[in-house]
């Protein structure tokens, strides 16, 4: 998983092309709302959103000509996000969208079913059907398995309060540059903070998660300031994560 993450499913920073007039408040405001289309789908998980904003990075990563013109015109932006939404729930869940849907009400009309359908081309082609890199949620469920013996009750709300934090964590764009295993490390280092009951089992667990994970260092500067930066985040977010998950 570490592999693929740091060669075919690498992102770069495509918002430093002198012709982009898009902004990371652009960016935010999509990966928001794709959040919030996902949470009103029934029995869609919220993973489809982390793993359609993946391919969105991915894809404005590539030398597609059509990534200029996305980065150019706000407009397209969207567009390319639309799509990328779509491939995602259709890859990634049961759940069955219709185009008609996603046109007319989605996108109040503002594209029509021929350009989303045109674009879902483009990303693929672009991604080389590369569609089933990890994410920071794969990442979590994989590192909470070395964690050492907790009851079942505090890994369910590590697991919860961790995938929301990284999901937070992806709708900004310089910690959504960082690779999926460094954020989803520092949303369990975070969220280890937060539970006062294991607070005696944070510097052990993190421990067991460096020492099974080759290749992770907690001496490495990059992991070091994303979990400075997922601090400050944790701080934003914790209030509200709080009301909708029971403190242990």
């Amino acid at each position: 998983m570490r592999h693929q993450e740091q060669n075919a499913y690498k992102c770069s920073d495509y918002m430093d092309s002198a012709k982009a007039t898009v902004h990371p408040s652009d960016r935010q405001a999509l990966c928001n709302w794709g959040y919030q289309i996902i949470s009103a789908c029934i029995g869609v998980d919220r993973s489809s959103a982390v793993v359609a904003i993946l391919y969105f990075d991915r894809f404005l990563s590539t030398s597609s000509p059509t990534v200029r013109w996305a980065l150019a015109d706000k407009c397209k932006f969207q567009l390319v996000f639309v799509a990328c939404l779509v491939i995602a729930l259709k890859v990634h869940s049961v759940f069955n969208i219709e185009l008609d849907f996603v046109s007319d009400v989605l996108c109040g009309g503002a594209y029509s079913v021929e350009e989303i359908i045109v674009m879902e081309g483009e990303v693929l082609k672009a991604l080389e059907w590369r569609l089933n890199g990890p994410t920071p949620h794969d990442f979590i469920d994989r590192f909470l398995h070395f964690l050492p013996p907790i009851d079942s009750i505090h890994i369910e709300y590590l697991s919860c309060f961790s995938k929301s934090l990284a999901e937070q964590a992806l709708t900004r764009f310089s910690m959504a540059l960082k690779s999926p295993s460094i954020i989803a490390f520092a949303s369990i280092f975070c969220s280890l903070q937060c539970m006062d009951s294991l607070s005696n089992l944070t510097n052990l667990s993190i421990l067991h998660i460096i020492d099974a994970v080759p290749g992770l260092d907690i001496s490495d500067p990059q992991l070091r300031a994303i979990c400075r930066k997922m601090i400050r985040l944790m701080r934003e977010f914790s209030s509200s994560a709080h009301e909708s998950v029971v403190r242990m």
